[in-house]
């Protein structure tokens, strides 16, 4: 599975970004939340929570009693997920600088493999009828690179 956390759902991506999330199964889409620039560590602390419980919820992760855990020892995780279900996942998590690494720090923490896409700026021209270009560009995805 690939839980994707960014500020664009998968639907807008390209064809060779979907070909890439693909291989990891089905995509879900958690909206990367926007962290307003007055937010306090607090708040941003609250929201990342938000989103890492939700993440652990998805992937069948959440805590269990001691007993469960216990029970579950023979090769898995402490949450009963064994490490081979875990490397199967993919969390693409990119939006504010601050949201983002208490998200991933927890993530990671918990064996859980993360990452962000990564673009490459192509610049593309456009001529005007009068004979001037007009500087543009556009983004292509090359691949998602972990964390």
């Amino acid at each position: 599975m690939l839980i994707n956390v960014t500020g664009r759902a998968h639907n807008q991506w390209g064809k060779k970004q979907l070909q890439a999330a693909e291989g990891y199964g089905e995509i879900l889409d958690f909206p990367m939340p926007a962290v307003a620039a007055s937010a306090s560590e607090e708040d941003v602390d609250h929201i990342a929570a938000l989103i890492v419980r939700r993440i652990l919820r998805t992937l069948g992760m959440e805590k269990r009693s001691v007993s469960e855990t216990e029970a579950s020892r023979d090769g898995g995780s402490e949450d009963g997920v064994s490490e081979e279900e875990l490397s199967g996942h993919l969390i693409l998590c990119q939006g504010d600088f601050t949201l983002v690494y208490r998200v991933v720090a927890a993530l990671k923490e918990r064996g859980l493999r993360v990452a962000s896409p990564t673009y490459e700026r192509v610049t593309k021209p456009t001529l005007k009828p009068d004979g001037t270009t007009v500087p543009g560009y556009s983004f292509e995805f090359v691949k998602f690179r972990e964390y």
